[in-house]
């Protein structure tokens, strides 16, 4: 894929950020990953990249500050005497020696990047996680240009999002990203003319009550609730017609606590028929009569992805590419979703004002989707293809 997607861009500069480097079991396979890192960067080296750099967060027993993030930096000899790397301790940009460096260990030391996970009390709700950012900044011809892998909070209930509230992931997710955006923007060295290039999984959603209403259109809704020794009932006067707000609305806090599951099933049929369900909704369980559909028809539903909206200093190239996650992780079924989430395109690059004047510059920029049709894991892979003039 490398050597591929390197050829049809042409690329000078190729950065490359890991979210849950080490995977989802990474206490076992962490081992694995700088071994794999070196094998991408002699590959890379067989391209014409003589120069890389790569930052790895690996140390998962030091708990306050694993992030699990990784970024990997890729340059063509021809950048030799244009590119420098900002040392974020002295101050200063130096230039890159030719060859591969990566750092591993004790890299809360390394001042070449900015590493932070974000504090416990943004989300105090839920299991304290591995989520945070790394900046890098480089100048490419005395042009400054901020880095940013991110990694941003998920939504831990399906359940939460429509008995509770709809936007309390997003809400977070916004504080954590305008943390990010307060934190470059206050250890840079020009505050208006630097352009910012943030990309990760920032875990973006789809917005729960549009979408619901646009695939459940016809349905009546019904919930199940937990008895006290944890098995599943109907609740006897449950159903309503569709809308989440008729369960955001529910009076009882009890209820609140004890709801299970949430079913839209067809207004013809009985709401006794559990055949006739069309979406059934559990904490993480996304189960839909049709799952292709959603796969297929994504164009139907692209503009309920509204969380970018959140963040008008940012900017983003038109998506042309089906959802990000979450596709299957069983080889043999690569071409579907998985039945955990609502899909959503949570893998993404922004980039500030100073950024996408750079970018609107490059007619032929392509923001794009890999491993269609492979086993990538849960989340597709998103790439970026632009030409910066200061680069050439």
């Amino acid at each position: 894929l490398l050597k591929k997607f390197q050829v049809a861009a042409q690329a000078h500069f190729v950065a490359v950020h890991m979210q849950e480097a080490g995977g989802k079991n990474f206490e076992e396979f962490t081992v694995q990953v700088p071994g794999m890192v070196e094998k991408i960067a002699f590959r890379m080296n067989c391209l014409g990249y003589t120069i890389g750099r790569a930052y790895l967060d690996l140390d998962f027993e030091n708990v306050d500050q694993y992030t699990a993030l990784g970024s990997m930096y890729f340059f063509m000899e021809v950048l030799y005497s244009r590119i420098e790397q900002y040392d974020f301790v002295t101050h200063e940009y130096s230039r890159l020696n030719k060859g591969f460096e990566m750092m591993e260990k004790e890299i809360d030391k390394c001042s070449k990047i900015r590493k932070k996970k974000f504090p416990k009390d943004f989300w105090p709700r839920m299991k304290w996680g591995r989520k945070g950012y790394m900046h890098s900044r480089f100048r490419f011809n005395n042009q400054p240009i901020d880095i940013v892998n991110v990694h941003l909070f998920h939504d831990d209930s399906n359940i939460a999002l429509i008995q509770e509230n709809p936007l309390m992931y997003s809400e977070n997710r916004k504080r954590a990203l305008n943390y990010v955006l307060d934190e470059v923007s206050r250890n840079c060295i020009k505050q208006n003319d630097t352009p910012l290039f943030i990309f990760g999984d920032l875990n973006f959603r789809l917005n729960c009550l549009t979408f619901l209403n646009r695939i459940t259109e016809g349905a009546d809704i019904r919930h199940d609730s937990l008895e006290s020794f944890g098995s599943l009932k109907d609740s006897a006067g449950s159903s309503n017609r569709l809308g989440c707000g008729n369960i955001l609305s529910m009076p009882s806090d009890h209820l609140k606590r004890s709801i299970s599951a949430v079913e839209f099933r067809k207004t013809q049929d009985s709401l006794e028929d559990r055949n006739n369900c069309v979406l059934r909704i559990e904490k993480k369980r996304f189960d839909y009569i049709n799952h292709k559909q959603l796969l297929n028809e994504w164009h139907q539903y692209l503009e309920d992805d509204r969380e970018a909206k959140n963040f008008p200093m940012l900017f983003e190239l038109p998506i042309h590419f089906p959802p990000t996650y979450p596709w299957s992780e069983d080889p043999t079924e690569s071409g579907s979703f998985m039945k955990t989430r609502a899909p959503a395109w949570c893998d993404r690059v922004l980039m500030n004002s100073d950024a996408f004047q750079l970018v609107n510059s490059d007619n032929d920029a392509k923001y794009d989707s890999i491993g269609k049709i492979v086993c990538m894991g849960d989340h597709k892979v998103i790439i970026y293809f632009l030409a910066i003039d200061v680069i050439y």
